[in-house]
C-alpha cells in the first residue's frame, strides 16, 4: 500500500521507517526544506521516496503533521482528497497571537482540517495518554501503544489494520469512552 506523510516528526518519520519495514511504499513530503530529510530517508531504504505533498496526497493514507499556522495554506488547492483517509496528528504552532484571537474565532486544528478536506475522513491519532488510560485498556504496554479517533467506522477498522502492520498496538479512544474510562 502507499502511505503518504507530510511534515517530519519523531511520530510521522516512525511512521514512515514501520510502514517501509513492513513493505509499504512511504511517500515523505515536507511543509518546510524536504531536502533536510534526505538523510534519514536514506537510512530507511528504497520503500521511502521524498516527494511534493502533490504526490504524497495521492496515496490512500495520508499522515498529516503541519504546522497550525500553515493548515489553510497547506491545504488549499489540493486535489479532490474525497474517501482519503486523513491521520492527523498533533499540529505545533510557532505563532502564538494565532492563539489569541477572541475563542468564538478559534478553531481546532481538527475543524479547520474537516472543514478545508470535508470529504476526506480524518482520524486523529496520538501517542501520549493518561498512563492509568493505557494500563487499562491497552494490554500490551510496550511503548508501541497509538491512540485514535474519528467518525467514520470503516476507516478507523483500515487504520487499525493499517497500525497493526506497522507492529503497533493500536487503540480506539472511542472503545475507552464506552469502557467509561475517558
Amino acid at each position: 500500500m502507499k502511505v503518504g506523510i507530510i511534515g517530519a516528526c519523531n511520530m510521522t518519520l516512525d511512521i514512515a521507517n514501520r510502514a517501509a519495514k513492513s513493505g509499504h511504499e512511504v511517500l515523505l513530503s515536507n511543509s518546510r526544506c524536504i531536502e533536510s530529510l534526505r538523510p534519514v530517508v536514506e537510512k530507511m531504504g528504497d520503500k521511502v521516496k521524498l516527494v511534493t505533498k502533490d504526490k504524497a496526497v495521492k496515496a490512500k493514507i495520508i499522515v498529516l503533521f503541519i504546522p497550525r499556522e500553515e493548515i489553510t495554506d497547506f491545504l488549499e488547492g489540493l486535489p479532490d482528497m474525497s474517501d482519503k483517509i486523513i491521520l492527523h496528528t498533533n499540529n505545533p504552532f510557532f505563532n502564538i497571537a494565532s492563539l489569541l484571537s477572541p475563542i468564538a474565532e478559534v478553531k481546532s486544528s481538527s475543524e479547520i482540517i474537516t472543514s478545508l478536506l470535508p470529504n476526506a475522513h480524518i482520524i486523529k491519532v496520538f501517542h501520549v495518554l493518561e498512563p492509568g488510560v493505557i494500563v487499562s485498556k491497552c494490554q500490551s504496554q510496550s511503548g508501541n501503544e497509538i491512540f485514535y479517533t474519528g467518525r467514520n467506522q470503516q476507516a478507523k477498522n483500515k487504520v487499525k489494520s493499517f497500525l497493526k502492520t506497522l507492529n503497533l498496538s493500536a487503540c480506539d479512544l472511542d472503545d475507552l469512552c464506552v469502557a467509561g474510562q475517558c
